[in-house]
Parts: structure tokens; C-alpha cells; sequence
């Protein structure tokens, strides 16, 4: 049976339901939870990543590895321009190292200027979710291979109504050379068009190795102010963080933070004028 939200993602698994799952059980927040109070809470979208001596490790090999891929296109262009016999045959070759060093360009600016984590906010009293999104985190997307990786820093703010916003669980599976699959699952928010079920956006929420619903459950309880059974045990940040910081516009921050509908509109108002 397909999603009934359309455009269908891709790897679609199941539609996840709306509303509080548990009013007694206790509610795992899968130690992704950065922040709570009252008003809003915050959530972490790191994935298990680099710590300093291998990002490095990897940032000096990637580097040697795309100089290499460099010297050996301008030797295969060499050829291609100025040898009078079987240049054609270098063209594929030629096309091949260009297409290698363009991805590993990608990661290794990456690497270098990727933010260390992309958070998502739920504000409860004011029905808003604010999204700290980038492009990276959708690798292997059509926009992996279409956009500059000089444009690797950029971060994308979304702010998106409560009401609006559905989950559906995808997942991503490989084969093993030792044979069986790995699994990966997603949980991914799309965002439909108002009393519909059209959607218009979606980003990701959580990815995980093994089947989980946790942070998904705990937010539905968060936001209907069934809270009372929430582990609200926050993440211990690392000692060691990349340069890239966490930098949330002023307005935004400000709106996520809003105690109220009355303060949110204030605030809108202000950076309105």
C-alpha cells in the first residue's frame, strides 16, 4: 500500500502516526535531545561522526588522493589535445577522473567546513518547528551532484507550522560481502499543503541503524504537553567540536524561543519593519 502522502519519498517504508503514543510508558528521547524547557525543546541530527585524528587523517588523504586525480587529467588533457593517434580512447578516462575528483572535492569539504550537527527546534506554544538544515545531510540526493562544493557552508533555516507536519519512516538497504544486508532507517518530516495530504517539503529528522520510533514519539508527546513520562536527560556535547558552530539567525532564534503566540508576533513585527 503506498504513502498517502504525494509525492511519495523515495524508500518509502510506512506513514508514522500523529499524536501522543503513551501517557505511562517512559519515553526515550535516544540521547539526541540537546535542549528543554517549557516553551521549546532541541533536538540534535548528528550522525556518529568524525573525531579530530581520523577527520584529519582523512582530510590529508583525500587531499594527496584529489592532487593525483588533478595531475592525472591535465596529462590525459595533454594527450587528448596534442597527440595525433588513439587520443579518443583517453576521453572516457579523462571524463571518469574529473567525475572522481569533483566527489572527492565534496567530501573533503565536507570535512573541512560541514557544521558538526544540524539541530531541529519544536516550540510547543507557539506550533513552530525550526529546521538548521544541510544539503549534505540528504547525500546522495540529486542536489549532491548538482551543487558546488564551494557552497559546502551554507546552511538552510526553514520555519514550518506544527499542523502541517507529518512523519514517514523510509529505509536504505545494501548487500554485505559476507552476505546478508545492512539496514539504515530515516525518519523524515514532509510538510503538506494545508487540509492536505500534498506535500511541498520534507527533511530529515533522525537516521539510525536499527528500527527506532523513539524521538519521533517523544516530540508527539512534547508538543500535546503529555510530558510528564518524557526522559529529558540532554546530551553531554563533546569535548572536542569542529570549527563550524551551530549559528542560528538572530531573528530566528529569537522566534524559536517565543514563550507565546503574543511574543512570536512581537517578535515578527520587529524584524518586519
Amino acid at each position: 500500500m503506498p504513502s498517502k502522502y504525494q509525492p511519495q519519498l523515495s524508500c518509502w517504508r510506512e506513514d508514522l502516526y500523529k499524536g501522543v503514543y503513551s501517557t505511562w510508558h517512559q519515553l526515550s528521547n535516544n540521547k539526541k535531545l540537546r535542549y528543554v524547557n517549557d516553551d521549546y525543546c532541541e533536538f540534535s541530527r548528528r550522525t556518529k561522526g568524525w573525531e579530530w585524528l581520523p577527520r584529519w587523517v582523512t582530510i590529508i588523504c583525500l587531499t594527496m588522493l584529489i592532487l593525483m586525480l588533478f595531475f592525472a587529467i591535465c596529462i590525459l588533457s595533454y594527450v587528448i589535445l596534442f597527440e595525433t593517434e588513439g587520443k579518443l580512447i583517453f576521453v572516457p578516462c579523462w571524463l571518469f577522473f574529473i567525475y572522481l575528483a569533483y566527489l572527492f572535492s565534496q567530501l573533503f569539504f565536507y570535512l573541512i567546513y560541514a557544521p558538526y550537527d544540524c539541530p531541529i527546534r519544536f516550540n510547543r506554544k507557539t506550533g513552530k518547528v525550526y529546521i538548521y538544515d544541510h544539503f549534505l545531510l540528504y547525500f546522495g540526493s540529486l542536489q549532491t551532484f548538482t551543487r558546488s562544493p564551494f557552497r559546502v557552508k551554507e546552511i538552510t533555516v526553514k520555519e514550518f507550522d506544527w499542523t502541517r507536519i507529518q512523519a514517514v519512516l523510509t529505509s536504505i538497504s545494501a548487500p554485505m560481502s559476507k552476505g546478508g544486508m545492512i539496514r539504515s532507517y530515516r525518519i523524515e518530516c514532509v510538510v503538506c499543503k494545508p487540509n492536505t495530504n500534498s506535500i511541498i517539503d520534507h527533511f530529515i529528522f533522525t537516521t539510525d541503524s536499527s528500527l527506532s520510533y523513539d524521538e519521533w514519539i517523544w516530540v508527539n508527546s512534547y508538543m500535546a504537553f503529555s510530558d510528564k513520562n518524557l526522559d529529558t536527560e540532554q546530551i553531554i556535547e563533546d569535548d572536542y567540536e569542529w570549527c563550524i558552530k551551530i549559528n542560528w539567525p538572530e531573528e530566528i532564534d529569537k522566534k524559536s524561543k517565543a514563550s507565546s503566540l503574543e511574543d512570536y508576533n512581537r517578535i515578527n513585527g520587529e524584524y518586519k519593519n
